[in-house]
């Protein structure tokens, strides 16, 4: 995470706007987080809307928040540029350092639906391991895009 938000309101509600993510391309041989510069192949943003609160360590249920909005582009080194609209999604948080929800332990769990400018449609699945704060520098992101062309 490269910017935690600001306040906001969406649909009348409280929310947080604009916390942006980014990264580069490329995963390990076993779906895990590939230090800079990845495969050299490009770089990727998003920036989410959200409702709830952000959280760890809290008892059941674990913490979720909910994607109501943002953008995301995804530009290879080639030139070729992907973007658009984030539509919807989720954020889960483990119970705690020791617990795994699907990306290890202590890692968040992300997912999210995407627009392509264009008109069709990808998704988005993410892992964050940045937690407890300042533990982990740094924040280490990883997912997959999944297009659907």
């Amino acid at each position: 995470m490269i910017y935690r938000g600001h306040n906001c309101k969406v649909a009348g509600q409280p929310a947080t706007c604009g916390a942006t993510f980014t990264g580069w391309t490329g995963v390990t041989g076993t779906g895990g987080w590939l230090a800079f510069p990845g495969t050299e192949q490009g770089v990727w943003t998003i920036q989410i809307n959200y409702t709830g609160h952000p959280a760890f360590g809290q008892a059941a249920p674990p913490p979720q928040v909910t994607i109501v909005g943002g953008t995301w582009n995804l530009l290879f080194f080639t030139g070729t540029e992907l973007k658009g609209r984030v539509v919807d999604g989720t954020v889960n948080w483990p119970y705690d350092t020791n617990s795994d929800i699907g990306c290890g332990d202590g890692v968040v769990v992300a997912q999210a639906t995407l627009t392509l400018n264009g008109g069709k449609s990808a998704n988005l699945s993410g892992c964050l391991h940045d937690i407890p704060a300042g533990t982990v520098i740094p924040p280490q992101e990883w997912g997959e895009f999944i297009f659907n062309f």
